[in-house]
C-alpha cells in the first residue's frame, strides 16, 4: 500500500506516493493558466511564445554586432514562427497519424474537427521533425526575399534552436504529453491524463538537454565566428540534435510502428538529420579563403 502526501503547485494538486524507497510524483496540473470568456491562456502557448521572444532578443544582439538590419530580424521572426507551426503541424499529421488525416485533409490546417461532430480542437499535435522541414522552406523563401543565404539564416536559427526546444518540452510537461517509458526510478512521474504507470519524465530530461545544447551552440558560435563557412553552425546543431533525439527515444513511450520494434518513427526521422548534419559540418569546417590556400 502506498502512503500519500500532497502539495499544491500552480493551483493544481500534485501528489507524491511513496512506499519504502520507491517514490512517484503524480503530475496532473491544469494545462490552462486562466480563462477570459472563450479565450484560454495555456502553459504550452505561453512557453512556446517565450522561447521565440527570448530568442529574438538574443539574435538582435548578434545582428547588431554584424551590422545587419533589424528589419531582417523582424522578417526572420515572422517566417520562423509560421514555418515552425505549419511544418510541425503538417509533419505530425503525415508522420504520426497519416491514416486519419489522409481521410480528413482539411483538419491538417484548420483547427476544427468535422466528424463525428463539429468541434474546435486547436492544433493538437506538433512534430519537431516537421518543424525542421518547415523552417527549411521558410528560410529558403526568406533568403530569396532578403538576399542573405539560406545557410546564414539556418546558422542563426541553430544558435537559439535549443532554447526554443527547451521551452516546448516544458510546455509538453505542463500538458502531460510525450511521456516516458515505465520506470521504477526514485524520480518517476505518474501522468493521470495518460495512465497510472510510473514513467520517466522525459519532458524534463529534454528541457535540460536542449537548454544545454543552446548554451553550447551559443559558445560554439562565438569560438567559430569568422573561422567557418555559412552552414557550419547549423550542421553541428543538426548533428547533435539528431543524436540527442535518437538516443532519448529509447526512454520514451512508443507511439508509432510496432511497440516491440527497436526503432520508432522519431528515430527513423532522426537518422537523416545525423547524416546531413555530419556532412554539412564537415564541408563547411573551413572558410572559403582557407580552402583555396
Amino acid at each position: 500500500m502506498f502512503n500519500v502526501g500532497q502539495i499544491a503547485l500552480l493551483g493544481s494538486s500534485i501528489t507524491i506516493k511513496y512506499q519504502s524507497m520507491f517514490t512517484a510524483i503524480i503530475w496532473n496540473p491544469d494545462p490552462i493558466i486562466t480563462e477570459i470568456g472563450s479565450f484560454a491562456l495555456r502553459w504550452y502557448s505561453l512557453l512556446f511564445a517565450t522561447g521565440f521572444i527570448i530568442s529574438f532578443f538574443i539574435l538582435r544582439r548578434l545582428f547588431e554586432e554584424e551590422s545587419i538590419s533589424l528589419e531582417v530580424l523582424d522578417k526572420m521572426l515572422l517566417y520562423s514562427v509560421v514555418g515552425t507551426i505549419l511544418g510541425a503541424r503538417v509533419g505530425n499529421c503525415l508522420f504520426y497519424d497519416f491514416e486519419y488525416f489522409s481521410q480528413h485533409p482539411l483538419e491538417i490546417l484548420l483547427p476544427f474537427k468535422f466528424s463525428p461532430s463539429f468541434e474546435f480542437t486547436g492544433y493538437r499535435g506538433l512534430a519537431s521533425h516537421g518543424a525542421m522541414l518547415g523552417l527549411l522552406v521558410a528560410y529558403w523563401l526568406l533568403s530569396r526575399k532578403t538576399g542573405q543565404s539560406i545557410l546564414w539564416f539556418l546558422d542563426k536559427g541553430a544558435i537559439v534552436g535549443g532554447l526554443c526546444l527547451a521551452c516546448i518540452r516544458m510546455g509538453n510537461f505542463m500538458n502531460s504529453e510525450i511521456v516516458g517509458a515505465p520506470t521504477d526510478a526514485a524520480w518517476a512521474f505518474i501522468f493521470p491524463r495518460v495512465d497510472d504507470i510510473p514513467r520517466h519524465p522525459v519532458q524534463l530530461y529534454g528541457f535540460v538537454v536542449y537548454l544545454s545544447l543552446f548554451l553550447f551552440m551559443l559558445q560554439y558560435n562565438k569560438r567559430k565566428k569568422g573561422l567557418v563557412k555559412d552552414g557550419h553552425i547549423f550542421g553541428v546543431f543538426l548533428l547533435i540534435l539528431g543524436c540527442l533525439r535518437f538516443s532519448m527515444e529509447f526512454i520514451k513511450k512508443h507511439y508509432v510502428l510496432d511497440p516491440d520494434s527497436w526503432l520508432n518513427m522519431a528515430q527513423f526521422l532522426s537518422l537523416p538529420m545525423i547524416i546531413l548534419g555530419a556532412i554539412l559540418a564537415w564541408v563547411t569546417l573551413n572558410r572559403a579563403s582557407d580552402l583555396t590556400n
